[in-house]
């Protein structure tokens, strides 16, 4: 058969599929990761299904910081002490020590961005766009104007980066508050007003940004070092072509892995910025990283885990869905997500099914801090916190065998949604070409 009838035959054929059966999607199960993110329609969040509560979490601790956060701000874990901010203008300074309050200072204005710290230094962000800087004592040390900031600061030994909802950069000395340097990335007309965070690394800066895409900055002089696009936008209307970079960006040795609200998850060269591998599947919340292999939260609530060499899905649970499924967080061979009635759920990192669940509140959590390799720190937006030790569990890693494994329920498939075509990323139409 030549070339020609090759094709001929594949476009027959996929003509065929789609006005008998709808949309190639539905061939997949209508796979969620698109950055058309009508492929699903979840309008009520999926029940809790019962789960065999394998082991219950030990809590070691509760108590409420007696302040209301509602907004998702970060939580620091700095000279043993958990340091809290909430949205009307106070922080709070909490020792485990003796369970009690060390300190608390009251700002005057809303805060928008934090909290983040660096040896002795706490660092958020104001309504009116300064920057401030407390001592570990909870004293002023000094404010400085930034602009507009929803992402938290980024502190590295003499300077502190912020991030401006029009993708400025500002770095400052953390001594006095004074501008080292200033980059300016040009921005879409429509960004998302993001808070997800700067991460360094031998003395380079990543960020996501708008439009998907990735930018890397020298920390001591703020000159770019390169800038990706991995996840182009799509759609007509600003609002459809809105695909803002809103994860926390992983990496290792060689590379870096970032993943687009409405798009693309992509594994980019540190060196270069050209993409190594991409493929479907979008993130508003973000991912970690656990045994070479990343845990993402899929928009719908979905969790997936994909490997960081070939980016094949190696489980995936859907039983979250609706759920405003939080970012991973990752303890002890486990994957800790929260969902907005404030309940916590624990999945096997191996497998993806969740062993363990334990109600916190009943509001959303915010994202935890760790405070050893075994205890962690969750905090509602209502104040209240609980101190949980996985220090007993003797849990089992790398066990998963992929051909003894149960797939008959799509939320456990290894081949499922993305992944459900075959081993080598290929299109439906790639697969069907099977002749030689």
């Amino acid at each position: 058969m030549t070339q020609s009838a090759k094709i001929n035959f594949v476009l027959l054929l996929t003509f065929f599929l789609v006005s008998c059966f709808g949309p190639v999607k539905e061939l997949k199960y209508q796979i969620e990761d698109s950055w058309d993110e009508t492929s699903y329609d979840i309008s009520d969040p999926l029940p809790l299904k019962d789960i065999p509560n394998s082991f219950t979490p030990n809590v070691i601790f509760s108590g409420s910081f007696d302040d209301n956060s509602k907004r998702n701000l970060k939580l620091v874990h700095l000279n043993n002490r958990i340091n809290y901010v909430s949205q009307n203008g106070s922080v709070t300074s909490f020792s485990f020590d003796n369970n009690s309050t060390i300190w608390k200072y009251t700002h005057n204005q809303d805060i928008t961005s934090g909290i983040s710290g660096y040896k002795d230094n706490l660092f958020f962000v104001d309504f009116e766009g300064y920057l401030v800087c407390l001592s570990s004592s909870g004293k002023l040390n000094w404010k400085s104007f930034v602009g507009e900031i929803f992402a938290p600061p980024l502190a590295i030994e003499n300077i502190v980066i912020v991030r401006s909802t029009n993708n400025k950069f500002i770095a400052l000395n953390n001594i006095d508050g004074s501008v080292a340097w200033s980059y300016k990335v040009p921005s879409s007309p429509l960004p998302i007003r993001s808070w997800g965070e700067l991460v360094e690394s031998n003395g380079i800066i990543y960020s996501g940004i708008s439009s998907g895409k990735v930018v890397a900055i020298n920390a001591m002089n703020g000159l770019l070092v390169w800038e990706s696009t991995f996840s182009a936008p799509h759609g007509i209307s600003e609002i459809e072509r809105s695909n803002d970079t809103t994860s926390k960006i992983i990496f290792d040795d060689y590379a870096i892995y970032a993943v687009s609200s409405k798009g693309n998850v992509a594994a980019i060269s540190r060196l270069d910025g050209n993409v190594l591998w991409s493929r479907p599947l979008s993130s508003f919340q973000g991912m970690e990283e656990f045994d070479h292999s990343l845990i993402i939260t899929h928009n719908s609530g979905s969790l997936y885990r994909l490997s960081k060499d070939s980016n094949k899905v190696l489980w995936r649970n859907g039983d979250l869905q609706g759920r405003d499924v939080s970012r991973p967080f990752i303890l002890k061979g486990y994957i800790i997500v929260s969902d907005f009635e404030g309940y916590l759920h624990l999945l096997n990192a191996t497998n993806g099914k969740i062993e363990s669940r334990i109600r916190v509140d009943d509001s959303p959590l915010l994202y935890p801090a760790r405070i050893s390799d075994e205890i962690f720190i969750s905090t509602s937006i209502n104040g209240n916190f609980v101190k949980i030790s996985l220090a007993d569990l003797d849990h089992k890693k790398n066990n998963f065998d992929n051909k003894s494994f149960d797939n008959s329920d799509n939320n456990y498939s290894i081949k499922n949604d993305i992944d459900s075509v075959d081993n080598n990323n290929e299109s439906l139409i790639d697969a069907l070409i099977f002749w030689d």
